[in-house]
């Protein structure tokens, strides 16, 4: 089976509302697809995103793995002033669904992602 890999530039997410946001992701993860995001999801929008997995959860869509690299160095004022008024500097998510990711490993400046499809255990 192939992954397919999707790399979503942090301006298509900024135009939508928090709850298009999670929408939008959670369609196309729906669709098997491995989502790496430009800018790293703040806390708040990854615990929506986990509440809304949670909801939809089935038979078909057994829940989503998620991992977010933040960027921990702020080097220069612009950076620090950014933070200061609450905007994000960088980062980097990386989302999938459950059913494709068997292991996010992930360490303080990069994540490594192993995909496949996992075995059920079924015979």
């Amino acid at each position: 089976m192939e992954v397919e890999i999707e790399f979503i530039s942090s301006n298509i997410l900024e135009s939508k509302t928090n709850a298009q946001r999670m929408s939008y992701i959670l369609n196309r993860i729906k669709k098997e697809k491995i989502l790496v995001l430009e800018r790293g999801l703040s806390s708040f929008d990854e615990s929506r995103l986990i509440e809304e997995t949670m909801k939809q959860i089935d038979e078909k869509f057994s829940g989503i793995e998620i991992s977010t690299l933040k960027e921990h160095n702020v080097k220069g004022v612009r950076e620090k002033l950014i933070r200061i008024l609450g905007g994000k500097t960088g980062g980097l998510t990386v989302i999938g669904p459950s059913r494709l990711i068997k292991k996010i490993k992930k360490e303080p400046e990069r994540i490594s992602l192993f995909a496949g499809v996992k075995d059920s255990g079924k015979k």
